[in-house]
């Protein structure tokens, strides 16, 4: 009180002489009050978190290469931020960053380590998944396409390419169990992880273990440095016990099996090319297509089954079906119910 009372005296002085002087006072902010408040020499997490992401995928910078409408919406910092923020995925970035400490927080702004999105995110196919902190993991790692529309056409028909098939990193929607193609009159079935994890995502990959190239903000289940790998098997331990892969219960053994044998079975069909892998230029039923888009469900999930191992059997068993003509009560995807997905079997 008293430093506004001698400004007000010191203003009427002024006015009083003429004097062309101006008194001016700068304020201090009220969150963080200073530097020292996150970073100090006895924080070393902050240290540890930074040296952990060095290792991760998303440091690398090889993901920025897209930095135009709509990609630039996950494949940089700046577009991240306006999309989450503000609605809009900004075109002809300058510049772009890659995902950074700030890209998630905002510590400067906020005062504090919170991340910038804590409310669900819904998925291409408005199913909700809602895992705490997992949630901002979920704006960019999901299909990003709806299979009940890009798929299920108004004619049955679909034109497929290499591009075909879920954007790159479906885990949100694997997770969950939602937006595969699910064949009428088939049963498909849930993994626990989903309800398993508080937090979804970070419950295992952000698991903290004695090395910085895994878990923690390295964000990797599993680091090849050309010596050795590591493998972060300990995020598995509380519901599994001790591990030396992630091929529990021949989990990753199973899926790759079948991954393999739709693979060929789609190569025979004339759908899939046999060099790449990758979906080939054609026109084909709703049906078939679906098949196609399981395989690159599994295929660009990367888990080889861990996310959700019950789910992704279905998913690959019934489009192995479908292809080979064995997918029993079998029936038209006309008769598939309006909105598809989780719930709706």
């Amino acid at each position: 009180m008293r430093r506004f009372q001698l400004i007000g005296c010191v203003a009427a002085v002024v006015s009083l002489v003429a004097c062309e002087r101006t008194v001016t006072t700068v304020e201090e902010t009220v969150q963080p009050s200073n530097c020292f408040t996150c970073h100090s020499d006895q924080n070393t997490a902050l240290v540890a978190a930074e040296q952990q992401y060095s290792f991760s995928v998303h440091a690398s910078g090889l993901h920025v290469t897209e930095p135009n409408d709509p990609c630039s919406g996950c494949h940089t910092s700046e577009g991240f931020i306006s999309r989450i923020e503000t609605g809009i995925i900004p075109t002809g970035l300058q510049n772009p960053t890659a995902i950074n400490c700030f890209t998630c927080h905002a510590p400067h702004t906020n005062g504090n380590l919170s991340r910038r999105l804590e409310d669900p995110y819904p998925l291409a196919n408005a199913v909700t998944f809602d895992h705490g902190g997992g949630n901002m993991c979920t704006a960019c790692h999901q299909s990003r396409r709806n299979v009940n529309t890009y798929v299920i056409t108004p004619s049955g028909r679909v034109n497929m390419n290499f591009r075909f098939g879920p954007h790159h990193g479906p885990q949100t929607d694997i997770l969950t169990g939602t937006n595969g193609y699910e064949y009428p009159g088939y049963t498909y079935e849930q993994t626990n992880h989903k309800l398993a994890t508080e937090d979804g995502c970070l419950d295992c990959h952000m698991k903290v273990t004695e090395n910085l190239r895994v878990g923690g903000h390295s964000f990797n289940m599993a680091y090849d440095d050309g010596t050795e790998e590591l493998v972060n098997t300990g995020a598995c331990s509380a519901c599994h016990g001790n591990m030396s892969s992630f091929d529990y219960q021949g989990v990753q053994t199973e899926i790759d099996t079948l991954v393999a044998n739709l693979r060929s079975a789609l190569v025979t069909a004339g759908l899939v090319s046999a060099s790449t892998g990758l979906p080939r230029t054609t026109s084909t039923s709703s049906d078939s297509a679906g098949a196609v888009w399981n395989y690159m469900m599994a295929i660009e999930d990367r888990s080889r089954g861990v996310h959700n191992r019950k789910y992704m059997r279905g998913l690959l068993t019934s489009g192995l079906q479908y292809i080979q003509g064995t997918l029993p009560a079998s029936s038209s995807v006309a008769t598939r119910r309006e909105g598809g997905g989780e719930g709706s079997r």
